[in-house]
């Protein structure tokens, strides 16, 4: 693969969402799919389901894809699989679905990813485990399911789940390069341009929030990427911040101590959040912090396993 082509598909889903980006922003306004920020002090409307935006920039981006991409249909299967769960977190923004269905459905939705799994080897660092079709139809799909649940669950604050899951991303892509090269690089490019273009959109201050169709389209790519370069071992040291987030979430649910989803903005703009068991609302328990102090703490703990990420594995 070539660097010429691999920054195309990249610059393609870059550009689209940047041009599309205030266009969204009016349809949505006008249309009424909007949400409250919470996190400022007169509570302003902010459009939702940005996760159509991305998707839109990935689409431009896999139409040329296919003028220069020799192996274009693995990467439209890949795909698939973020595709699959961006529909689904559409139809939760609109329908609100029951867990049941939350808990059930994103693990077939992940199965695609089975058909691009001809190494299913399990790499635990220190030994090796050869699972055959168990890792193909159970735990690649599993994998993929989690990792798009864990994104989805730490969010919150203006740009939070898109700047921590870029990082990631950028972690990822480092990853593959010093594997593979860039044999494996253009996997990444039109979700990685997709998401750095609307991370200029939701930062704060936000002008348009992922939504549930959003968050769970780039954790199913974050995860497939993972999974499709077996680099299982090195994403759960790089997700280590969301994964201690939800098991703060589930202490929470288990101690009982209120349904309470989000906090408050004082007079000097710092955060009074709660509770201290989400990691975002963690530290600004303790200290006073803006919401753009707390967010910027969050990337770097998440840039620090990143780091922590590619020394270790």
């Amino acid at each position: 693969m070539d660097a010429l082509s691999i920054l195309t598909v990249f610059g393609i889903s870059f550009i689209s969402v940047l041009f599309l980006g205030p266009k969204f922003i009016r349809k949505l306004k006008a249309q009424g799919h909007v949400v409250t920020d919470q996190y400022k002090r007169e509570k302003p409307k902010i459009p939702t389901m940005g996760g159509l935006l991305m998707l839109s920039g990935v689409l431009a981006s896999l139409i040329v894809a296919q003028f220069l991409v020799p192996s274009v249909s693995t990467l439209l299967i890949f795909y698939l699989v973020g595709i699959n769960f961006a529909i689904f977190g559409l139809l939760d923004d609109l329908l609100v679905m029951s867990r049941f269905w939350k808990m059930v459905l994103p693990f077939f939705l992940a199965f695609p990813i089975a058909l691009l799994n001809y190494d299913t080897t399990l790499w635990f660092g220190f030994t090796q485990l050869q699972l055959g079709v168990l890792y193909m139809f159970i735990v690649a799909p599993l994998y993929v399911m989690v990792v798009a649940n864990l994104v989805n669950m730490h969010s919150g604050f203006n740009g939070l789940a898109s700047g921590l899951t870029l990082i990631l991303m950028c972690f990822v892509e480092i990853k593959v390069f010093m594997e593979t090269g860039m044999l494996n690089m253009i996997y990444i490019m039109p979700m990685l341009g997709a998401l750095a273009a609307f991370f200029y959109f939701e930062k704060y201050p936000s002008r348009m929030f992922l939504g549930n169709c959003g968050s769970l389209l780039i954790g199913a790519v974050l995860g497939g990427l993972l999974v499709l370069n077996n680099l299982e071992l090195f994403g759960l040291i790089i997700m280590i911040p969301h994964i201690v987030n939800f098991l703060l979430y589930v202490v929470w649910k288990f101690k009982h101590v209120g349904e309470i989803k989000f906090g408050e903005v004082r007079y000097d703009g710092s955060l009074k959040v709660p509770n201290n068991l989400t990691l975002k609302w963690f530290f600004p328990y303790y200290y006073r912090l803006t919401e753009q102090q707390a967010t910027l703490v969050m990337f770097l703990i998440t840039a620090a396993f990143g780091v922590l990420g590619l020394v270790l594995v």
